[in-house]
């Protein structure tokens, strides 16, 4: 008869039995410190070799390897037959092994099979992607064995690329969890709390809130501390809402946010990859049918423009968001300022906390930053949301708050005898102008043409006048800060070089007043290809202080001269003959 063998193994906690019920084959857990990744990954191996199969154990070195060692063998004493701890080998009664690898070599076990294969602190593993692929993932071929990746996470790496295949709904065989040390009950709350205190916020978001942080360039901070809010289904009695959406284009996805604009946080998140647009459009229309939004901002750069164009069509109400580095940089810095001052919260989700805290600021040899998601990352949840934040938080202070579609027409061939001027705006070596052209019967005013650049004045002045040299230009004299004796030297050096310039008074919040009028009432146009202009109005607000914001407003603050000076507008000259070559008809005749 045989003997009874009981087996006493740690309990779990909830948080890990919730993760052993929702594993699959591939599964990942970044957690933080003292969640109880070892135990976790020493009962799956434990349950495999119980059934009498064999399991492996990999470390990133000897130290690491040991401590485990040791907990194994004593949990097991009972049922050991045999142990070798040369080869760091565990065999167990009914033909169970246990097989423990350091990964100083990458190669380390090739070779073997197994039926389950637990890698410990894997972002400690300095060659973990040739691990996976050459070592690891062959010796599970035979068994169809599962795999399972454990580790506090350390920056951006490779490791970070394994949990987002974990969240990736393509992908059945993977899953991935983010378990901050708070989900470990046995814990003392209080000692999270005091290592808050005493921690940077990148090490604590990090070591205990379990978060992939970019140590180099990082844009947002405090982002664990706002992963609070719950997901809803529905909407709110009283409350508002908006819709962020970021177009997914080949290996990116389609991103829906929704926005609760009353509580200031986020409620709803809609993430897919490989659906044809019109199931993505569809998917907009009923999220819209659902939370009736005060406003949808869709991104309409490539292939967002014709979808945008086919839902206006349907009815959908959408106001367009054209990604640039100027009008990137806006959104992005509004929202990294919204978690910085504690206005956002988000729920507690993996891929869009990941994103955040991956989202790094590289800076140009021109010195401006440029923004966007480490190589090989994705950031399309992070840009659903800029927007959408941005738009909600900055609608109110926008100087031109109507959509392009109110002023934008396409470009035509303007009439000769319409008056004609362009704005100036001059700042160092930058030079910016706006051409316009007024309708003599309708009074509207419509912009034609846009010049932007750095570069000398010689060649401002060629560029300029190439565009009509006979077209009068209006400039304030004492605009960004100059006074006039400096504005009326500078006036007289291009006139001296070639431009036909005017001075006008332009007194910053009468000229804004004006413009505004003029757009309001639809008596200014813009036809569309000025992106640049239109870039720049779409941006032109107020701080928290009511006062202008003085940055990319160059095209603007030209445009604002322009209508300031509008009677100074002047029609094409018409070369006159000499009187031997008029018709007789012409002619003046003495008696």
């Amino acid at each position: 008869m045989s003997k009874k063998i009981e087996l006493t193994l740690p309990a779990l906690h909830t948080a890990q039995l919730q993760v052993v019920r929702e594993a699959k084959r591939f599964n990942v857990v970044c957690c933080g410190r003292r969640w109880g990744k070892t135990v976790l990954g020493m009962d799956r191996l434990i349950q495999k070799a119980l059934q009498g199969k064999p399991a492996a154990w990999y470390a990133p070195n000897y130290r690491l390897l040991a401590d485990v060692w040791r907990q194994l063998n004593t949990t097991l004493r009972s049922i050991i037959t045999r142990t070798n701890q040369q080869e760091w080998r565990i065999e167990l009664c009914g033909g169970g092994v246990i097989e423990m690898w350091s990964l100083d070599s990458p190669d380390s076990g090739r070779g073997r099979a197994y039926a389950v294969a637990v890698v410990d602190e894997c972002a400690m593993v300095p060659d973990l992607e040739q691990v996976w692929q050459q070592t690891i993932r062959p010796m599970l071929t035979d068994y169809r064995g599962e795999a399972w990746f454990l580790s506090t996470p350390k920056g951006i790496d490779y490791f970070k690329l394994l949990f987002d295949r974990g969240q990736d709904p393509e992908l059945s065989e993977w899953a991935s969890w983010q378990m901050p040390t708070a989900r470990n009950t046995r814990i003392v709350a209080g000692e999270i709390e005091s290592a808050r205190l005493d921690l940077t916020d990148g090490s604590f978001s990090q070591e205990y809130l379990a978060l992939f942080v970019n140590w180099e360039g990082s844009v947002f901070r405090r982002v664990g501390e706002a992963a609070t809010a719950p997901l809803r289904t529905q909407p709110e009695a009283g409350h508002h809402y908006s819709i962020g959406c970021d177009w997914g284009r080949s290996n990116d996805y389609t991103v829906f946010i929704v926005l609760d604009i009353t509580a200031r946080s986020v409620v709803a998140i809609e993430r897919s990859r490989g659906i044809d647009y019109t199931l993505q459009s569809k998917r907009l229309q009923s999220l819209s049918e659902r939370w009736h939004p005060q406003q949808i901002i869709a991104e309409q750069n490539s292939i967002g423009q014709p979808i945008i164009e086919q839902l206006t069509r349907e009815g959908l109400r959408i106001d367009s968001f054209t990604t640039t580095n100027a009008s990137k940089a806006q959104v992005i810095e509004s929202l990294a300022l919204a978690f910085e001052r504690g206005d956002i919260r988000i729920p507690h989700d993996p891929v869009l906390i990941g994103e955040l805290v991956a989202y790094q600021a590289e800076r140009l040899q021109s010195g401006l930053l440029r923004y966007g998601a480490p190589s090989g990352q994705h950031d399309d949840t992070v840009m659903a949301l800029a927007m959408v934040w941005s738009a909600v938080t900055t609608q109110h202070r926008l100087v031109y708050p109507m959509p392009d579609s109110a002023i934008v027409v396409s470009d035509f061939h303007i009439p000769e005898h319409w008056p004609r001027a362009f704005g100036l705006d001059i700042r160092w070596l930058t030079m910016a102008a706006v051409w316009g052209a007024l309708d003599p019967q309708s009074d509207v005013l419509y912009l034609y043409s846009e010049y932007f650049e750095e570069v000398e004045s010689a060649a401002h002045v060629e560029a300029i006048r190439k565009r009509g040299a006979w077209i009068p230009g209006l400039f304030e004299t004492q605009a960004n800060g100059r006074d006039r004796v400096d504005g009326n030297r500078l006036l007289q050096m291009y006139q001296s070089l070639g431009l036909s310039l005017q001075m006008v008074n332009n007194p910053l919040e009468s000229g804004v007043l004006k413009l505004w009028e003029r757009m309001h009432t639809g008596r200014l146009k813009v036809c569309a290809s000025l992106s640049q202009f239109l870039e720049q109005r779409r941006l032109y607000r107020r701080d928290d202080r009511e006062c202008i914001v003085t940055e990319r407003d160059h095209l603007v603050d030209a445009a604002r001269c322009l209508v300031s000076g509008i009677d100074r507008l002047r029609r094409k000259p018409v070369p006159t003959l000499p009187a031997s070559l008029k018709p007789l008809g012409e002619r003046s005749w003495m008696s």
